[in-house]
């Protein structure tokens, strides 16, 4: 048999070997066991051996094996942030910062819903349970509903739980979770009494299905400001419903298209602001000229036309619930429970109409 040239073909290298814990040892010049303490950092390990250690590791630029990290941890390497669905761009807003702070610590972030039936309804004690049976290390949670049962079995079942933007009333019996919200009643009360001071007083507002858990903390601010300013509230200025920007366009026409028209409208939502806009478009309004109107807008969204607004924290509440996970699976935070609120910046764009 003729033997087969190879005259003209490349010569391929074999990708080169990646350093191991044993390697970093013999650099080092101590044992492996050493060596995988001051990396895990179970363990205190001398100052001259640590130096050794980190000499030899950036060396050979060794990085540590994820899967051998989460078999010796006992975990999966998963978080899972779960949202009530998904085509409302404030959840991608979450898991962008959340993802982020997780990458970094080695964990990967599954994104879910809890409302993926088709006929919409919410998928119950069965999502959870499949949670909870070990396959995620930790969860980031937008509440859905009032009912924390599921949250509170999930977390009896060992997996750590971070609430997000939302806290649901707790019953007797059931701990606090940790949590990261924002100051939706404050900023609806800002924005109320912002219009009051430009001389407003017939003022509507659109926004979520009072007793919701983030419609009633809004209803609630723009209540308290009108009371405050001694104006009775008018039913009929009050437009509720949901979230989406179609929903906001049609409650916002409905208040336009009223007898008692308000000559001032708060936006409770970003996607209802941004439906109201599309309503104002419409009709051919200027704005704060004909109506002035406050909204509100996500982390660098563009509005049409601009108007002044109060910006959701989004990255910024994935972010910080992220932290508070890792610090949890971390074992440093055991006591006491960990909650943060966050204020909404206003960001105006031109003085508020006055009347």
């Amino acid at each position: 048999m003729r033997p087969v040239s190879t005259a003209g073909v490349p010569h391929l290298n074999p990708p080169p070997r990646r350093a191991t814990i044993a390697d970093v040892a013999r650099v080092a010049g101590t044992s492996p066991a050493l060596v995988s303490r001051f990396l895990t950092g179970n363990q205190r390990v001398s100052e001259a051996s640590a130096a050794r250690i980190r000499e030899a590791v950036d060396r050979l630029g060794y990085v540590p094996s994820v899967t051998a990290r989460n078999l010796r941890l006992r975990r999966t390497g998963l978080i899972v942030l779960v949202v009530p669905y998904l085509d409302n761009p404030l959840y991608s807003l979450h898991a962008t910062g959340a993802e982020r702070e997780l990458a970094a610590a080695g964990f990967l972030t599954v994104v879910c819903s809890t409302r993926t039936k088709t006929d919409g309804s919410y998928l119950g004690r069965s999502f959870f349970d499949t949670l909870g049976a070990g396959r995620v290390d930790g969860a980031l949670i937008f509440p859905y509903q009032e009912d924390v049962g599921d949250l509170a079995t999930l977390r009896a079942q060992g997996t750590p739980i971070v609430l997000i933007d939302r806290v649901p009333a707790l019953p007797d019996g059931i701990a606090r979770f940790d949590s990261v919200t924002v100051d939706n009643e404050g900023a609806i009360f800002n924005a109320t009494s912002r219009l009051i001071e430009a001389g407003h007083r017939r003022i509507g507002l659109v926004s979520l299905r009072e007793g919701s858990l983030s419609g009633t903390p809004r209803f609630r601010g723009y209540k308290n400001a009108l009371q405050g300013a001694g104006i009775e509230l008018d039913p009929d200025l009050v437009a509720l419903g949901d979230g989406s920007d179609v929903g906001g366009a049609s409650l916002f026409a409905g208040l336009l298209e009223s007898q008692c028209r308000p000559d001032a409208i708060v936006v409770a939502t970003t996607l209802q602001t941004r439906g109201a806009l599309d309503a104002v478009r419409r009709r051919g309004l200027e704005v704060p000229q004909d109506l002035a109107v406050i909204g509100y807008r996500h982390d660098q969204s563009v509005l049409w036309p601009e108007i002044p607004t109060y910006r959701y924290p989004g990255e910024s509440l994935g972010e910080i619930a992220a932290r508070m996970l890792l610090r949890r699976l971390s074992g440093n935070e055991v006591g006491d429970i960990q909650s943060e609120t966050l204020a909404l910046e206003f960001v105006p764009s031109g003085p508020v109409q006055t009347h």
